[in-house]
């Protein structure tokens, strides 16, 4: 199966074990921050339902469980989100799943997932906006 999203094609297997419970988004400045090892993380994804993020220290196991916190841009959006290690990939990236959310908590996970998703069709639309612009005036030139 394939999904086409904006300029680029994602190839995937859509079974059951593998399929996402959220649609995952990236936005520069968030980060997860774990209160047991008092440090933060860039967050390379996040969904409603999980969050993977970069680990140089390679200091994180699959399996393991922890509470972390997700901020934006410096300040906690939601705190005390139990987590579980799902996947390790280049030995650097920590990918999660979020368990036993609260209501609130999955209400404010998934504002936080929306609005980057609208923000990001909204630059989307202002970039075809000025290549149309770019094109027209080239045209008239």
């Amino acid at each position: 199966m394939a999904v086409e999203l904006l300029d680029f094609t994602i190839e995937f297997d859509e079974t059951d074990s593998q399929r996402r419970r959220g649609y995952r988004v990236h936005f520069p400045g968030l980060t997860v921050w774990i209160p047991d090892r008092k440090t933060c993380y860039s967050v390379i994804d996040l969904s409603t339902f999980g969050v993977c993020f970069r680990d140089e220290e390679k200091k994180f196991s699959l399996g393991q469980q922890m509470l972390l916190d997700i901020n934006v841009q410096g300040k906690i959006w939601v705190a005390g989100l139990k987590a579980k290690i799902v996947g390790i990939r280049d030995e650097a990236l920590v990918a999660c799943n979020f368990e036993e959310l609260s209501e609130p908590q999955e209400i404010k996970m998934d504002k936080l997932s929306l609005e980057i998703q609208k923000r990001w069709i909204e630059h989307r639309k202002r970039q075809k906006q000025q290549q149309g612009e770019d094109e027209q005036n080239s045209n008239h030139s």
